[in-house]
């Protein structure tokens, strides 16, 4: 009985919705067959988008997410031949389709996705997303993306008449494409050699390896194919979306690939373009038939997010996951709290003293870099240690502006930070009650479905933003004067320190224990009495609180906030930098915070210089990659680095001199081997590293 009750829950909701909202038009079979007219030529897009993510996942295990990204470099590629060059349209359609894309996608496995086999889910997932935020930089840095720009349909405005209805040649290309690359597909993956390798060396590679498959040509085969579709419907959506690098056109096939995937499980293809179909003819029938205005105008918009996060809930409950037998790597040492509290009273002292020697601009840029680590902190429990994937930290946080001035923040309370934490707790806790039947990349793209809802529909609702900016005045807080954004940059500090030190001292708690215990093997947790289900639900709701908290911080930031602050996209790039820096580390979230502070300080030094500025657009890409490398984050290098020359770390110190001696022994086996008769020292071992080309790792140091 329980599971119906979910699907009587959201067709109750779609009535109530087509009720509340019927534009008035009748519902007749001309009515009904105009529709599907306009809805198949969408479908056949959204299909190829949801084709390419389906054919990469099911035969290399990676889910793209740079798959947008792919497609409007592709439009924007496309553009530029077609338009700006001047060359026919087959010319250009030729070369950006079967020429460019494919290259990308030998350029993107040769170089990066061969390296992501058996890493983590989130590295991986990490990886992709800071490939589309590349995507987007080159894309913003090549073509000026102030300048409009539009791309021609194919063949003009001409097609043929069908009920009343135009059907213009190029959307009439794109549904036969769809059609024709459904049977193609399907035959390739199940018909031949080529598709049932590239489907067993997904299952499992080692035994694909033995029985002769050759894994990385499979590998490079389906990255090309994927990137292909990619470009396909890039360039197929872009007279539909406009030229927006990281807007629309981005979007358009992003998120519809995504939700159309979702219904295939990631790896059917007639069902993705079932959901393809679904998805177009949702939002054809709320276009045709359906008037949404006032605080309800973006729900369109958002169709396919809302049929993403619905698909989701119909997913039957996810398995216990077991643990994953993957390279051994050494994870950062665990700070006690007193250590803490040090560290970050230094951090306390240092931020005020740096934020002295810049000027307004870049003060105000760290003031809101502090405001935003407090954000990134909610990331620390709940995907640094538990493992639950979330791309949603500043939907949470919009929630708790949003309270903050609801809530005495006009009037400069500043109990009403608290309020806006305690707020927004119970908001986590209903996401996670989605998440407790949720895994991995379903609970990923969940929260990311849940990231753009909230955005445009729940925060523009008249409890929320109601659609304007409402006032948070920054005034006085216990007798101190924090109006100045450099006493608001003290608060602030003070802020993340108490609550980096609270986290601190929850890691070395028993509960703490249980979270990373969790995320190792949730069945191992659960063998041992762990109960699952409170200690998601409870870290979820916590994780929300403290986005709520910072949400509250980033609104007496601005002063005036709106909904507009808390982009989804924005949401994802501030995971990423979390990712980059480290997710199981407080140092991570400052790291997030001030990720780009650097770049901007020069490009303000040297404005004339593009160079800079084409950096700090592409930054987040080139960081990501540095994850494959270093999965426990920057910080953790950074800190093995410094640690030996701290007072009282004597393990540090040991460890180095263990690393060193292990090196030592290592070059004497190699330079015997090489015929050097001069024994080889420890002082030798970097003169000797240059001669034979090799690097220690620190992974194979003893912990």
């Amino acid at each position: 009985m329980r599971r119906y009750v979910t699907p009587v829950l959201v067709a109750a909701a779609l009535v109530a919705v087509a009720t509340t909202n019927w534009s008035g038009r009748s519902l007749d079979a001309e009515s009904i067959f105009q529709l599907l007219i306009l809805a198949l030529p969408l479908a056949g897009i959204y299909a190829l988008a949801a084709t390419g993510l389906v054919v990469v996942y099911s035969t290399t295990g990676v889910f793209n997410f740079a798959q947008g990204g792919i497609g409007m470099l592709a439009a924007f590629v496309y553009w530029e031949l077609k338009v700006n060059q001047e060359m026919p349209t087959a010319v250009a359609l030729v070369a950006t389709v079967f020429v460019f894309a494919p290259l990308t996608g030998l350029v993107l496995e040769r170089l990066v996705m061969r390296h992501l086999v058996g890493k983590d889910l989130v590295v991986q997932l990490m990886v992709t997303v800071g490939l589309l935020f590349g995507f987007i930089g080159i894309a913003n840095t090549v073509w000026d993306p102030n300048a409009g720009r539009s791309v021609p349909t194919l063949f003009g405005r001409d097609g043929i008449e069908i009920a009343n209805i135009t059907l213009t040649w190029h959307r009439l290309i794109a549904l036969s494409v769809a059609v024709v690359l459904v049977g193609g597909l399907r035959f390739l993956l199940y018909s031949t050699r080529t598709g049932i390798s590239m489907r067993a060396v997904v299952d499992n590679r080692g035994l694909a390896a033995l029985a002769g498959i050759p894994a990385g040509r499979v590998s490079r085969v389906s990255w090309m194919l994927g990137c292909v579709l990619a470009a396909l419907s890039g360039v197929l959506i872009a007279p539909e979306t406009g030229m927006s690098a990281g807007g629309a056109l981005t979007l358009a096939t992003l998120v519809p690939g995504f939700a159309a995937a979702a219904l295939g499980r990631m790896r059917s293809l007639p069902l993705a373009y079932a959901g393809a179909l679904v998805l177009a003819l949702l939002q054809q029938f709320s276009a045709t038939f359906l008037s949404f205005g006032g605080r309800w105008a973006q729900v369109p918009a958002r169709i396919p997010e809302m049929m993403l996060f619905a698909t989701l809930l119909f997913l039957p409950a996810a398995n216990v996951r077991f643990a994953r037998i993957t390279a051994v790597r050494r994870r950062g040492r665990v700070v006690r709290p007193r250590e803490g509290a040090v560290g970050l009273l230094i951090l306390a002292l240092f931020i005020p003293f740096l934020g002295s020697l810049l000027t307004t601009t870049n003060l105000s840029r760290l003031t809101l870099a502090m405001s935003v680590a407090i954000v990134a902190l909610s990331l620390v429990p709940l995907t640094g240690w538990a493992g639950q994937v979330s791309f949603a930290p500043l939907a949470f946080a919009g929630i708790g502006a949003a309270v903050f001035s609801q809530i005495g923040g006009a009037e400069g309370h500043p109990w009403a930070v608290l309020v806006a934490a305690a707020l927004t707790a119970p908001v986590g806790t209903l996401l996670s009650l989605v998440a407790v039947r949720l895994q991995g990349l379903y609970l990923g793209l969940a929260t990311f479905a849940f990231a753009f809802v909230t955005r445009d529909v729940i925060l523009n609702q008249p409890f929320a933003f109601g659609g304007q900016s409402l006032p948070a005045p920054r005034q006085t807080w216990f007798g101190f004067d924090v109006s100045d954004n450099s006493d608001y940059l003290i608060l602030a500090t003070v802020v993340f320190g108490v609550v980096g030190v609270a986290l601190l001292m929850l890691r070395n708690s028993a509960w703490g224990r249980r979270l990373v215990a969790m995320r190792d093997s949730e069945a191992a947790s659960a063998t041992v009495g762990v109960n699952l289900f409170e200690t998601k639900v409870a870290v979820f709701t916590l994780s929300a609180a403290i986005a709520g908290l910072g949400g509250a911080f980033i609104a007496m930031y601005h002063q005036q906030v709106a909904a507009t602050e808390f982009e989804a996209l924005a949401s994802l790039g501030l995971v990423l930098q979390m990712a980059i820096g480290g997710l199981g580390f407080i140092t991570g979230a400052v790291f997030a915070g001030v990720f780009q502070l650097p770049i901007q300080i020069v490009i303000e030094k040297w404005p004339g210089v593009s160079l800079f500025r084409g950096l700090e657009r592409v930054a987040p890409g080139f960081g990501a990659l540095g994850i494959i490398q270093n999965p426990d984050g920057a910080v953790v290098a950074i800190g093995e680095g410094f640690a030996p020359q701290l007072p009282g770390r004597n393990d540090a110190k040991e460890h180095l001199r263990a690393l060193r001696r292990q090196r030592a022994a290592r070059y004497d086996v190699e330079s015997a081997e090489l015929g050097l008769s001069t024994p080889i020292n420890v002082s030798a071992v970097s003169a000797l590293e240059r001669k034979l080309g090799v690097t220690a790792d620190l992974a194979e140091a003893p912990a």
